[in-house]
C-alpha cells in the first residue's frame, strides 16, 4: 500500500510550483510508493488567520524589502536549479482563488485533477497567463471529466468552501505552502521534500 502524504498548496506559490514540477518530472523520487494528495488552500487566508484578521481581509504584504528582494532572487535560482521554466507572472500578483476553488470542487467530486493542476501551474509560472480568466480556466479544465465546475468556481459557496478548507488546514498546523504532511508531521517548503523522503524511508 502506498504511504499517504497530504500536500497543501496555492497556485500562487512559486515553491509549490517547483514541488509540482519536481514530482511530475520525477526529479524527486521517494524511497517508497507514495500517494500524493494535493489539497488546495489560500495562502492569503492562512496569513490572515495568523494575523487574527478576517479571512477575506485585503492582502497585507508580510515581507520586508530585503526579504522580498531575497525571495525574488531565490525563486530565480530555484527555477534554474530545478530546470523549471519560469517567467514573471502576469498580473504580478495573480488572483488564484477561482483556480483553487475549481481544484477543490474537483477534489470534492472525487475527480482526479493532476493534469489540471499541472496546467494551472504552467499557465501561471511559465505562460504568463491570468489564471483568474475564465477562458484560461476552461482551457486548463479541458483535461478533466468535470468541466462544468467552471461556473461554480466563481461562486460564493465555492469561496466559502475554500475558506473553510483553509481554516481546517490552519487548525491542523498548516501555516504556509507548500506543506507536506505525513503521519501528522508537517514538512514546510519545497526544500523539505528530501527530508520527507528520508522520513518516508525509515
Amino acid at each position: 500500500m502506498p504511504l499517504e502524504v497530504n500536500v497543501y498548496y496555492d497556485f500562487r506559490s512559486p515553491y509549490a510550483y517547483f514541488a509540482d514540477h519536481r514530482l511530475r518530472r520525477k526529479s524527486f523520487i521517494p524511497p517508497v510508493p507514495v500517494e500524493w494528495r494535493w489539497r488546495p488552500v489560500s495562502i492569503d487566508i492562512l496569513l490572515n488567520l495568523q494575523a487574527g484578521r478576517d479571512v477575506w481581509a485585503p492582502y497585507d504584504d508580510p515581507l520586508s524589502a530585503p526579504k522580498r528582494r531575497h525571495l525574488i532572487a531565490d525563486v530565480r535560482r530555484c527555477a534554474a536549479f530545478y530546470g523549471a521554466p519560469l517567467r514573471p507572472p502576469q498580473p504580478a500578483r495573480p488572483n488564484s482563488v477561482p483556480a483553487l476553488c475549481a481544484a477543490l470542487l474537483l477534489d470534492q467530486a472525487g475527480t482526479r485533477h493532476d493534469d489540471y493542476r499541472h496546467a494551472i501551474f504552467e499557465a501561471l509560472w511559465s505562460g504568463q497567463r491570468d489564471i483568474a480568466d475564465r477562458a484560461v480556466l476552461a482551457e486548463c479544465l479541458a483535461s478533466t471529466d468535470a468541466r462544468d465546475v467552471l461556473a461554480d468556481a466563481f461562486s460564493t459557496p465555492a469561496r466559502d468552501a475554500l475558506a473553510a478548507e483553509t481554516r481546517r488546514a490552519y487548525e491542523a498546523g498548516i501555516f504556509g505552502v507548500p506543506s507536506f504532511v505525513y503521519e501528522g508531521e508537517v514538512y514546510f517548503g519545497n526544500d523539505r521534500l528530501d527530508m520527507l523522503g528520508w522520513r518516508l524511508g525509515k
